[in-house]
């Protein structure tokens, strides 16, 4: 699913408007119907005896409010409506908004500079329910009054029943970063229109947009899948289309699925290489090697018997060979430790392998050993993959001021050193070496657990293994990591759940993927 920027929402507006012959302001209604709709069918707000207020900009989404208010109102609900008059530039639509919601019967009540806030407001002690349309996307500047600032303070303060805001959080800025987080409106739910918004998938607007809902109000797909765009959300639409070829031939063997090598642990930290192979094998490698210290060797030939086990070192690695030519990927980092030898045989090895090219997943110790050692970056083989968490990432490419400067910070690694970056977290990013970023759309905060990780790495692998191109190793990895995930959190709970059940729900994972399964 396309994200787009802001000029590309209003060409596409644009677009919808003259291909379909229709006005701004028949679009403008479009976006309050389906909005309209999704109250009253969301189980919430199908009680008319509800009272809404509407808090309404004077611009285009507060075009979009006023509409919703005469559709609220003409269906039974009880809508004050408060016109917030921050800015004196009123768009067209809003004015023809107005004039049809006071020809309709509802009452407009106007907000100035310096007025006395109004009693509901401030002093809420019903259940009432606040809609905010006070600023849309296209709102990009602070807000320097301090009258203005203290209104946004008050109505977070309050404690409205559910804050619905239209389109975005008012005063959440769509394209770059609003330091003032006291003059954004702190939605329940945010109601947006065909595709979501940047903001939307980054940790530190959670709490800002709640939960967000894409509603259709009629963009034509033909033209929308024109759009050239940096930013796109991964959902399962996405996936089957890479995967719909997956179904084995009768009779294939396991040659014809790929021979990967996972390359790691150390004394205390051999749990970590166990996970990361039963992971590649659950994502449907052929042939396994695992090369560990001798100090592992019964523990995964225990745990992991359909792997070939390699060993070297006591405790720690101390030097890294692949021995089989037919290698088609590795994968390695997890549990290494940063012990002396250990680095230097990383350091051998990554010389080496850059000769070989062979396709390789980076992670965990690996990583941290990259971050004080910034010059074996350049020993990377192109398309290489590395999956840090955040802090890992700071360690690598340096510390971000906020939300934004981090996507910049991960398009330009990304390319200057020709990799793919998968940034763990909550919305997990894929950025490739064209700086284009995909937004992960599974996952929950029960795969917050130690080993967790280990499991994505050996899932990348697995793909990469069986010749699926690293972007799409990236791109499936994740998914299928995110989804095994939520199948293992709603049967055990996100409280309870571990990573060995993250590895049992791949297959659970991979049927609801194929065949549509919820």
């Amino acid at each position: 699913m396309k994200i787009l920027s802001l000029n590309q929402i209003k060409k596409m507006d644009q677009y919808c408007i003259d291909y379909e012959s229709i006005s701004s302001i028949h679009l403008m209604e479009r976006a309050a119907r389906s909005c309209f709709n999704w109250i009253i069918n969301h189980p919430y707000f199908t009680s008319i005896n509800i009272p809404f207020i509407i808090l309404s900009g004077n611009g285009n989404n507060g075009g979009d409010g006023l509409c919703l208010a005469r559709m609220l109102h003409l269906h039974g609900y009880t809508v004050s409506v408060y016109i917030i008059n921050i800015s004196n530039s009123l768009s067209k639509d809003f004015l023809i908004s107005k004039k049809k919601a006071l020809r309709y019967g509802v009452e407009l009540k106007n907000i100035y500079e310096g007025d006395q806030f109004p009693t509901p407001l401030l002093n809420n002690k019903k259940d009432i329910y606040l809609i905010d349309a006070i600023f849309g996307v296209g709102y990009n500047r602070p807000i320097k009054s301090r009258y203005w600032k203290y209104f946004f303070y008050h109505i977070n303060k309050n404690k409205f029943k559910y804050v619905i805001s239209i389109d975005i959080p008012s005063g959440l800025f769509m394209e770059k970063n609003n330091n003032n987080f006291d003059t954004i409106i702190k939605a329940n739910y945010t109601l947006s229109f065909q595709t979501p918004k940047i903001p939307f998938l980054l940790p530190n607007f959670v709490d800002y947009v709640g939960e967000w809902y894409l509603l259709d109000i009629g963009w034509d797909n033909i033209f929308l899948q024109k759009m050239n765009t940096k930013n796109i959300l991964v959902d399962k639409t996405y996936i089957r289309n890479y995967l719909f070829n997956n179904k084995r031939k009768k009779f294939s063997h396991k040659g014809n699925y790929g021979h990967g090598i996972i390359i790691g642990g150390s004394y205390g930290m051999i749990g970590s290489i166990a996970l990361s192979g039963e992971a590649v094998l659950r994502s449907g490698i052929g042939k396994l090697t695992i090369f560990i210290p001798n100090c592992g060797y019964d523990i995964i030939q225990n745990l992991v018997p359909e792997a070939i086990v390699k060993t070297n070192g006591d405790k720690y690695l101390n030097e890294i060979v692949v021995h089989d030519d037919g290698i088609n990927a590795i994968c390695i980092g997890m549990g290494m430790s940063k012990n002396s030898e250990t680095i230097n045989a990383l350091e051998n090895f990554l010389k080496n392998n850059k000769k070989n090219s062979i396709p390789m997943v980076i992670d965990a110790d690996a990583i941290n050993i990259l971050s004080d050692r910034i010059d074996l970056l350049n020993f990377l083989p192109k398309n290489t993959i590395i999956t840090p968490h955040p802090k890992e990432f700071n360690r690598l490419f340096g510390l971000w001021k906020n939300e934004y400067h981090k996507l910049n910070i991960l398009r330009k690694s990304s390319k200057k050193y020709k990799i793919f970056i998968v940034l763990k977290g909550a919305h997990s990013i894929i950025c490739t070496p064209k700086g284009v970023l995909y937004f992960n759309s599974t996952g929950n905060p029960g795969m917050s657990t130690a080993g967790s990780g280990d499991i994505l790495s050996g899932i990348i692998m697995s793909f990469l293994s069986q010749g699926y191109s690293p972007k799409k190793s990236c791109i499936i990895g994740v998914y299928l990591h995110g989804l095994a995930g939520d199948i293992g959190s709603k049967k055990y709970s996100e409280q309870s759940v571990i990573s060995r059940d993250i590895n049992k729900c791949i297959g659970k994972a991979f049927s609801n993927i194929l065949k549509y399964e919820i």
